[in-house]
């Protein structure tokens, strides 16, 4: 369990200030004495800004009370994400190196006692952790490999979401982001954080409104709790090429791709379950020959295919139903590429349709 930290609170910000810049101010103010904390590598007070104005007739007792029944609802609401991981690592099915690459995570977390502390490296990295991003297509096992990671750390997992995390309430954010982080480290936990990018993105710039500035904030905030984390949290984007700078140096990033043939012939193979009434004719070989899919097509596909028999009251799956069930994913997920692409208009193409329809409304000859 993490100590817990002395807080140092900072209140009483002129009522004569406007919101907006309140909230630029309190912004500021955390991230300068943050910088300050980590820079002297000091790690037994937080402290916090609050917009708090001396003329403010609440009690004291009733403002800390709230507090407190604010951090306790918060937590409640992130002790309802705890959960067993749900699969193992010996059911991950990835090539070579990156299943060599977390073996090398799980290892390094069993030696840092030895190297943080007895070797000291601390003095030069106060909070070690394992901060990992994983990022690559939709359904190439980047949840299950968070699972597996905690499965074999013999840890719980922590699932959180930007829908989560984000607050319709300015200034929550960055509270759901720091309780968040505080409470996977206290209890020790795998913190796995789904769709990252809309996290770690680019900071706004030209900020006008309150929610833009509420929106970078909460990211400012992320940055310092990635900073000052003591544990293990893992990312996960269909988009990292949306991610800031800022946060790609303070995290290590594993591309999941698409299975090779050789990789979807094991998937086939480890989730058509002897329990299933199979065909004695299945052919995984000539199933692994069908591409551009992932873990999950193929996971849906034998899905699709046990529903099908189970309607139809047949004895077996059999070849002939798996090849039609992963021809029918296939297409479906190419009818939705196809609507997608028939969305994006070309740039040049859009400014010389907005030409062309000038020169006809001032009678151009030139069309």
């Amino acid at each position: 369990m993490k100590p817990k930290c002395a807080e140092i609170n900072i209140e009483n910000i002129p009522n004569t200030i406007d919101n907006k810049k309140q909230m630029i101010l309190i912004s500021k103010l955390s991230m300068l004495f943050n910088n300050f904390i980590n820079d002297n590598n000091i790690n037994t007070f937080d402290v916090h800004v609050h917009a708090k104005y001396p003329d403010d007739n609440k009690n004291i007792k009733d403002e800390e009370k709230t507090k407190n029944e604010d951090a306790s609802e918060i937590e409640k609401n992130i002790s309802y994400l705890i959960q067993e991981p749900q699969y193992s690592f010996d059911q991950l099915i990835l090539d070579n190196e990156t299943i060599q690459e977390l073996i090398y995570f799980i290892k390094s977390e069993n030696v840092n006692n030895k190297v943080f502390n007895e070797w000291n490296l601390k003095k030069i990295e106060p909070f070690p952790k394992l901060a990992l991003n994983f990022h690559g297509p939709s359904g190439t096992g980047k949840t299950m490999t968070a699972h597996a990671l905690a499965n074999k750390m013999n840890k719980k997992i922590i699932l959180a979401s930007y829908a989560e995390i984000e607050s319709k309430y300015h200034g929550d954010g960055p509270k759901n982001v720091k309780r968040l982080f505080s409470f996977a480290s206290e209890n020790d936990t795998v913190l796995f954080i789904d769709e990252a990018d809309s996290l770690l993105s680019r900071r706004l710039t030209n900020v006008t409104q309150g929610s833009e500035q509420a929106i970078n904030s909460m990211r400012s905030q992320l940055l310092i709790e990635i900073e000052r984390f003591n544990g293990i949290v893992i990312f996960s984007t269909n988009l990292a090429e949306n991610y800031d700078g800022a946060f790609i140096t303070r995290i290590k990033s594993i591309k999941f791709n698409k299975p090779t043939q050789e990789l979807r012939k094991k998937l086939w193979e480890s989730m058509l379950l002897d329990t299933l009434p199979l065909d004695i004719n299945i052919d995984t070989e000539k199933l692994s020959t069908f591409e551009d899919i992932c873990g999950r097509d193929i996971k849906n596909a034998i899905i699709r295919a046990a529903q099908k028999t189970a309607i139809e009251d047949s004895p077996y799956i059999t070849q002939v139903v798996l090849e039609k069930s992963i021809i029918e994913i296939i297409n479906s997920n190419q009818d939705v590429r196809n609507d997608d692409s028939s969305k994006i208009i070309n740039k040049n193409e859009l400014k010389n349709k907005i030409k062309r329809a000038m020169r006809r409304t001032k009678g151009c000859p030139y069309k």
